[in-house]
């Protein structure tokens, strides 16, 4: 990591992972960062106080239920074999993974509705817990966080469940978010010159590919686009 990556605060786990971005909210997780996926550094201890005053109050009742447009549940098929064919689906449930997670912040109404379709597990709780997070303090994202690459770790389709891990590369330079009274938070998101590497495990659950874990390594190697 060089010395401009080490004076930017670590991204936390819920505004993108961006979000992937912000990356991240750190007990959800990014972000955000799913997400994103996942980049930011945590406020103060008074601050949420302060924005959900100015925000929405925590009132789950006005939370939307419309599910997100992003997510189109992936065709269900049996495991092939084929390292390939299994990692071209694996990265289609990321990339799907990363524009909802994108929709959940430029919404900013804390739905996650439908996002069991690509996520399970802990990623599953990361997006819920962070479109909840985002909506009560009245965070709102624009523009989108951008795939630059994706790279297979590691595959074990012998395993059962079988289970792939993936790197990769998104560039959430033009993403910003805007708190409750509509400040940009821009300054303070991670932004190290370059794409944000993110490692998702992918597991085959119910016949498709499902992203069950998220981590922002320490190793930031993505190359500047």
């Amino acid at each position: 990591m060089n010395t401009s990556d080490e004076a930017q605060p670590r991204p936390r786990r819920w505004i993108p992972q961006t979000i992937a971005g912000l990356a991240a909210i750190a007990a959800v997780g990014i972000g955000i960062a799913l997400v994103v996926p996942a980049l930011t550094a945590p406020p103060s201890a008074s601050e949420p106080d302060e924005v959900l005053a100015s925000g929405n109050t925590g009132d789950d009742e006005n939370m939307s239920e419309d599910p997100l447009t992003t997510v189109t549940p992936p065709t269900a098929a049996p495991l092939t074999g084929d390292e390939q064919v299994e990692t071209e689906r694996a990265t289609d449930a990321v990339d799907t993974l990363v524009a909802a997670t994108d929709e959940i912040g430029l919404r900013g109404d804390g739905s996650a509705v439908g996002v069991d379709a690509i996520a399970t597990g802990w990623v599953l709780g990361e997006l819920q817990a962070r479109a909840q997070e985002q909506y009560d303090l009245g965070y709102r994202q624009t523009g989108e966080a951008v795939v630059t690459s994706t790279t297979t770790i590691a595959a074990d389709l012998d395993a059962a469940p079988a289970t792939m891990t993936l790197k990769v590369c998104i560039d959430a330079s033009a993403v910003d978010v805007t708190d409750a009274a509509g400040n940009s938070l821009k300054a303070a998101l991670y932004n190290p010159g370059h794409p944000v590497a993110h490692v998702y495990g992918a597991v085959f659950e119910d016949d498709t590919w499902k992203i069950s874990t998220h981590d922002i390594p320490d190793e930031q190697d993505c190359p500047a686009v």
